[in-house]
């Protein structure tokens, strides 16, 4: 299988089911919690795409409202520092024909085994799981067809909305809910490094509760009556720049976002930096396993996968202590870190059964020797060691 080295992320591509061709272009946006909810997609990915009008819909709330989320996202696809463009836009219109007719069949797939109406249903129920299901088996095509994996969403109608109490259960969702656990094994560990871990922007919870204030007002008079129909694309919203009347009306009360965005926008200059360390971090240690050895595995539902890589993240996080270490040999190292890992399995049991795991990724023990899969520590372990000296 090929290198898994993309993430796509969604936006309200699950409205491309309203319409006749789920391959025209269609109101959408762009997920802003991702900058305060741990950003993983950014520095876990060499690649991140976006459907066009989601980050259209972005350029232009920067340009007409200011806001700094949009703002950070039309720079992540322009290019920060060296790196170039961190964000690329796919354009359904353009996508191959293989990959066009792929997304048709899912389309037509989701018409047949539901009424046609359904998903504007589950807009008016604020019903965000059956939506990102929706959502998954639209973009699942696209994403694969440039070698990726499609984020989970990171909010939704839910933020505008309280769904009613006699609303049905949502559909079953995640169908890459392995890969996700996966993902978040490896991001998780480097939340808590600092005050906002690495978070590019400090969580709403944080914001100054005067200026929330402002921003619900406006959210409630301006921003929530239209939201069903603008995430649908329909009324007044139809078409690929439907964004644009909401986007107009929005702009009227922009000094009511003025003062949360300006400290965003200090929060996003004082982090681009350790964003831009942690992506070089994972492009020399984490990438080249994570993209083709790890995910690859899990796509192809890799039993041994499934089971070691928990323990596997485990060791390396013991073992980045000691990732120093890692070039010396292995007659150097043997003693050195299995004696230091003996002392921390009695500290945690749970290691106990990772110690020898983690030390095979210093070349000394293979644990794991018998199993088809069989992941290094060591590089791991170096990435979390490096990771958590530039989150420090």
């Amino acid at each position: 299988m090929a290198a898994v080295n993309g993430i796509y992320l969604p936006g309200w591509e699950y409205n491309r089911a309203l319409a006749q061709d789920p391959c025209e272009p269609r109101n959408s946006a762009l997920p802003g919690a991702l900058l305060w909810n741990g950003a993983a997609p950014l520095w876990m990915f060499e690649k991140v795409y976006c459907t066009k009008e989601s980050l259209d819909n972005e350029l232009l709330a920067a340009q007409e409202v200011g806001w700094a989320t949009s703002r950070i996202f039309g720079q992540l696809a322009s290019g920060v520092g060296d790196s170039g463009p961190i964000l690329e836009p796919v354009d359904w219109l353009c996508l191959g024909s293989g990959t066009q007719a792929l997304v048709r069949q899912a389309h037509a797939a989701l018409r047949r085994e539901m009424p046609s109406r359904q998903v504007r249903n589950w807009i008016d129920q604020g019903d965000d799981p059956s939506l990102e299901k929706v959502n998954y088996s639209l973009l699942q095509p696209v994403a694969a067809a440039r070698h990726s994996i499609v984020a989970g969403s990171m909010s939704g109608l839910r933020h505008w909305l309280s769904p009613p109490e006699n609303q049905p259960g949502p559909m079953r969702t995640d169908p890459q809910e392995h890969i996700r656990e996966l993902l978040s094994l490896i991001s998780d560990p480097l939340a808590g490094r600092q005050h906002n871990g690495v978070r590019l922007l400090r969580h709403p919870r944080d914001w100054d509760p005067g200026a929330l204030a402002l921003q619900d007002d406006v959210k409630q008079r301006v921003e929530t009556p239209f939201i069903r129909d603008l995430q649908a694309g329909e009324g007044d919203f139809a078409g690929a720049r439907g964004f644009e009347p909401y986007i107009a009306g929005v702009a009227q009360e922009k000094a009511a976002y003025a003062e949360v965005d300006s400290v965003l926008l200090a929060d996003w200059s004082n982090s681009l930096t350790r964003l831009l360390r942690l992506r070089d971090a994972a492009a020399r240690h984490l990438w080249p396993s994570l993209h083709s050895d790890w995910l690859p595995a899990l796509l192809r539902e890799d039993a041994d996968a499934l089971a070691d890589f928990p323990r596997f993240v485990k060791g390396a996080l013991v073992s980045r202590h000691f990732a120093g270490l890692l070039n010396l040999s292995t007659r150097q190292i043997f003693g050195v870190v299995s004696a230091a890992l003996a002392v921390a399995a009695v500290k945690d049991p749970s290691v106990a059964q990772t110690a020898a795991y983690a030390s095979a990724g210093a070349g000394a023990v293979a644990l794991f020797s018998e199993r088809r899969l069989a992941p290094r520590a060591g590089p791991l372990a170096v990435f979390y060691q490096e990771a958590f000296s530039t989150l420090r």
